[in-house]
C-alpha cells in the first residue's frame, strides 16, 4: 500500500518559487507545467519505492532529477517531502 505524501511548508515554498522562477522567465505556462510534471512523477516512484531513493542521512533520502534533489523522509504512515533543491546552487547550502 502506498503511503500518503506530505510536504514540508519548506518544500511546498521550494516547489513553488522554482515553478515561478519559470514562468516569470520565459512567461510560458508550459515549461512550469513540465517541471511540475517531472517533479510528480519523482513523487509517484517515491511512493510507491520508498526505499529507492539513495540515503542521505539515518533518516533521509533523496532522488535527483534533472536539475533537482527531492529530499524525503519515510515515516510510519506517511513520506514527508523535505526539500526540493536546485543542484546547481552550492550543496553546502542544503540544510540537512
Amino acid at each position: 500500500m502506498a503511503k500518503k505524501i506530505v510536504f514540508t511548508v519548506r518544500a511546498e515554498k521550494q516547489r513553488l518559487s522554482i515553478l515561478e522562477y519559470y514562468f516569470e522567465e520565459t512567461g510560458s505556462k508550459s515549461i512550469p507545467a513540465k517541471i511540475y510534471q517531472q517533479f510528480n512523477r519523482v513523487i509517484n516512484i517515491i511512493q510507491r519505492f520508498p526505499e529507492s531513493g539513495r540515503k542521505l542521512s539515518k533518516l533521509r533520502r533523496g532522488i535527483i532529477k534533472s536539475h533537482y534533489k527531492i529530499v524525503y523522509r519515510i515515516e510510519t504512515e506517511s513520506i514527508t517531502i523535505l526539500h526540493i533543491w536546485d543542484t546547481r546552487q552550492n550543496p553546502k547550502k542544503l540544510p540537512l
